[in-house]
C-alpha cells in the first residue's frame, strides 16, 4: 500500500465521529459503540492532567470516559504528568507549588485514589517514570535553577528505590535531553526521546543497567523531515508508539500531517532499529496528536488531540504545564485503527493520559 493510500485511510478514520472541542459529542457509529462497549469492559482507568480554573489537576475516568472524577483538587498545587504504578495503587506525578516566593518543582507518588500521604521522589525529578516491578523511579535531574521540560534543562538520569529513598545515577553519566522516558516489562531498556547524549534528535533505548545506546527511528530523516516524539514500548517489548509530524508535508496532501505511528522492535537483537513503520490515525494542521499511552494488555493507544495553537506558543503545547485550549483524550484499537473514540469533550488542556492497570482487590 502506497505512504498516500495509508494517510488518507487513517485520516478516515481519525474523523470518525469527531466533535469540536467543547462541543456535544456527534452521534457514534455502530463500530464505536462496539469499541465503547469494549472499553466499559476493561478493567482499567485512565489518568491524565486538566487545566481549569486556573490550576492544573489529575483526573481519573473508566477506560470507556465515564466516571470521570478529580483526584486531587488542589487550588495553590499544580498536578501533571501522571503515571499509575504497574500494579495499579499508586500515582507518579509532577507538581508545582509556591513557598516563600518562588516555585518549586518536585515528584512525588501518591495513592491512586488521590487522597494519602504524597511522597516526594528524587532531587529536582523531572520526567518520572516507573520500573517494571514499581519499586524504583527512575527521573532525568533538572538543572538548578533552570526550569525547561525542553530536555535543555535536563541533566543526569537517576533512580531512586521508593521503599528506601537510596538514590543513584545511570551508569552513563550525566545523560542530557532524555524526555518522555519509558521501561521496557522486562527491566533492559528504557525508551524514549533522545534530544542529547548521542543523540541529534531521535526515538532511542537506552540500557537500563549499562552504557549501550541505541537508535529505533530518527527524527528529521532524509528529505522527508519528520519529527517523532514521546514514545511509548508496548507491554510486550515488541512494539514503540509515538507521535509523528511530517514538517514538511513530503506526502503532498496540501496540509501538514501528523500521525500516531507504530514500529516493531526487538532490543534483544544485534540491530535495534524499529522496522515495519505504520500509521494507525492520521490528522491534519492545525490539529496535533500526541501523548500516546498503550494499554495494560497492549490492545488499545489512549492519546491527546487538539489544536497546534496561535502566535509565540504555537507548537509548545504538548509541553507538561503548557495550557493547551481545545485539547482532550481519545482512544484507538490497534488491531481496528479506522475507529477511534473521544473520551472527553470540554477542551480543558486534557494531556498526558495514563493507563491504570487494575489494583489487586
Amino acid at each position: 500500500m502506497t505512504n498516500s493510500r495509508v494517510v488518507l485511510l487513517a485520516f478516515f478514520g481519525a474523523c470518525v465521529g469527531i466533535a469540536a472541542a467543547g462541543q456535544p459529542p456527534k452521534p457514534l457509529d455502530a463500530r464505536q459503540k462496539a469499541l465503547l462497549a469494549e472499553l466499559k469492559a476493561c478493567p482499567y482507568q485512565i489518568v491524565w492532567e486538566t487545566y481549569r480554573n486556573g490550576n492544573w489537576d489529575l483526573m481519573a475516568m473508566d477506560a470507556d470516559g465515564a466516571n470521570k472524577r478529580n483526584i486531587t483538587n488542589t487550588p495553590d498545587i499544580d498536578e501533571m504528568y501522571p503515571h499509575a504504578s504497574p500494579d495499579g495503587t499508586r500515582l507518579l506525578f509532577v507538581a508545582d507549588q509556591r513557598k516563600g516566593g518562588t516555585r518549586t518543582h518536585e515528584a512525588y507518588h501518591m495513592p491512586i485514589s488521590g487522597t494519602g500521604t504524597r511522597t516526594r521522589v528524587g532531587t529536582n525529578a523531572r520526567q518520572p517514570f516507573w520500573s517494571p516491578d514499581g519499586k524504583v523511579v527512575g527521573y532525568m535531574r533538572g538543572v538548578p535553577g533552570r526550569f525547561s521540560e525542553s530536555g535543555s534543562g535536563l541533566k543526569g538520569l537517576y533512580f531512586v528505590d521508593i521503599a528506601t529513598g537510596r538514590e543513584w545515577e545511570h551508569p552513563r553519566k550525566g545523560l542530557t535531553g532524555l524526555l518522555n522516558l519509558c521501561w521496557s516489562s522486562d527491566g533492559k531498556w528504557l525508551v524514549c526521546t533522545a534530544r542529547g547524549s548521542g543523540f541529534a534528535d531521535a526515538i532511542a533505548a537506552f540500557e537500563a543497567n549499562g552504557t549501550r545506546a541505541y537508535e529505533i527511528a530518527r527524527c528529521h530523516q532524509e528529505a522527508r523531515n519528520v519529527y517523532r516524539c514521546r514514545p511509548d514500548i508496548s507491554p510486550d517489548g515488541r512494539h514503540v508508539t509515538w507521535g509523528k509530524c511530517d514538517v514538511n508535508n513530503h506526502f503532498g496532501l496540501g496540509v501538514r500531517t501528523m500521525w500516531i505511528e507504530i514500529c516493531d522492535v526487538d532490543l534483544n537483537a544485534p540491530d535495534r532499529k524499529g522496522t515495519c513503520f505504520r500509521q494507525i490515525v492520521t490528522d491534519h494542521y492545525p490539529w496535533e496528536l500526541y501523548h500516546v499511552d498503550w494499554s495494560p494488555d497492549g490492545k488499545y493507544i489512549v492519546y491527546a488531540r487538539g489544536h497546534r495553537g496561535k502566535g509565540r506558543m504555537a507548537g509548545s503545547l504538548p509541553v507538561i504545564g503548557r495550557k493547551a485550549p481545545t485539547w482532550d483524550i481519545w482512544v484507538v484499537k490497534v488491531a481496528q485503527p479506522e475507529v477511534v473514540v473521544q473520551l472527553t469533550h470540554n477542551g480543558l488542556s486534557n494531556k498526558e493520559p495514563d493507563w491504570v492497570p487494575a489494583a489487586p482487590r
